[in-house]
């Protein structure tokens, strides 16, 4: 007899119900299939003895690697260093073939698919938004450019607060987006979608003027590649990144109400293709020889401009941790040789180009944005990166 699931679209997004809801999104939300065709990029397993590797505790001192994996809720991890695995653990009933949300990490491949689109001259970074989409006119985003939307420098009026993310009643804007995401129930509500909650919100300030994070940015950044394409983002992801770069497994990504791709954050995908994602940001963009993302976009993201990481630094709030400098194309950005997608609940896409290394770690955090977890899981991939390529 099959013990009844604990979770469901009420529910799945707090503790305890997301250590299970997480890897099984299909079965809670409607999802576009995220295809990959052909044979994936072979990784081979040379595997390093981490486990006892002495890292930061959350309580101070050291713990092992294991003991980490397991007191910060990691569900998996693959550490790839020069084209190998060096070391995957799966918890929690993760297996190498199940997939898990990729939470925001879901904007760095919307970034990539960006960059492809770039590099065929479809669009411009500096091309206005609403000469790609006047859909959008009248919207916050007029006079925006793509590089407003992706760097999330637009001017548009959006609180991303976490704070009362457990009540689900509380009314507050980050609520009701996710009620019209998909994430949570509409209840007695009229659908509108991303697209059309986004028409909602007001213009608070100058675009450019400061860097602040806004999910729902990522959003337009993929209707102007639908736009661009005359394609659903689901399709464009399989084609353009996902086949590309020679992925293992499909991947899905959640729809809204109205059938949108809820790109800001409802990717899944396994643990070792989020790593092959990464690998492409190590290899300038090429996989196997093969250019799949424009080298020019990959040092775009990584070199930024002195404009970016003035708009970082202009932010009043900075309330993300970590070492970054500057917000880049849906990358966070140390300098040119370190960066990360990162997702609330302890997603990660950590690439450290110096060494060559690939850190893929999927999460369930207790809550949406844990400092001390986030912390310690950040120290951790520094003990790991140390241990398998000590500086010069």
């Amino acid at each position: 007899m099959t013990a009844s699931r604990s979770y469901d679209l009420r529910n799945w997004l707090t503790a305890p119900h997301h250590r299970h809801a997480f890897q099984r999104i299909r079965e809670i939300i409607p999802t576009a299939l995220i295809r990959r065709d052909g044979a994936g990029l072979p990784l081979p397993f040379d595997p390093l003895p981490l486990d006892d590797l002495h890292v930061p505790s959350i309580a101070g001192g050291s713990t092992t690697l294991a003991a980490h994996l397991d007191e910060t809720c990691a569900d998996a991890i693959c550490v790839v260093h020069r084209g190998r695995i060096v070391f995957e653990r799966y918890l929690n009933g993760m297996t190498e073939r199940t997939p898990h949300l990729m939470m925001s990490v879901s904007k760095s491949v919307c970034g990539a698919a960006l960059g492809v689109a770039i590099g065929r001259g479809l669009l411009r970074a500096d091309d206005l938004v609403t000469d790609i989409a006047p859909e959008l006119a009248g919207t916050s985003l007029d006079g925006a450019t793509v590089r407003h939307v992706i760097d999330m420098t637009a001017g548009t009026l959006f609180i991303e607060d976490y704070d009362e993310y457990e009540d689900p009643d509380a009314d507050i804007p980050l609520l009701e987006y996710e009620r019209q995401a998909g994430y949570r129930p509409l209840g007695a509500r009229t659908p509108i979608g991303t697209l059309g909650h986004f028409r909602t919100y007001p213009l608070e300030r100058p675009h450019g003027a400061w860097f602040s994070y806004r999910s729902p940015l990522t959003n337009i950044a993929a209707r102007l590649l639908e736009v661009v394409h005359d394609m659903r983002y689901a399709d464009i992801v399989s084609r353009d990144v996902w086949t590309a770069l020679g992925m293992e497994h499909d991947a899905d990504v959640v729809l809204d109400p109205l059938g949108n791709a809820v790109v800001e954050g409802g990717m899944s995908c396994t643990v070792r293709d989020l790593a092959r994602f990464g690998m492409a940001y190590l290899g300038d963009g090429s996989v196997a020889g093969r250019e799949v993302l424009p080298t020019s976009w990959v040092d775009d993201t990584r070199i930024g401009s002195d404009t970016a990481r003035a708009a970082y630094a202009a932010n009043p709030e900075r309330p993300d941790p970590g070492p970054w400098t500057m917000y880049r194309n849906a990358f966070w950005v140390h300098d040119a040789e370190l960066l990360s997608g990162i997702g609330i609940f302890g997603q990660w896409c950590w690439v450290d180009r110096l060494r060559q290394l690939v850190i893929a770690r999927f999460s369930t955090y207790p809550t949406a944005l844990p400092a001390d977890q986030a912390t310690a899981t950040v120290a951790a991939f520094e003990s790991v990166a140390t241990a398998i390529e000590p500086p010069a």
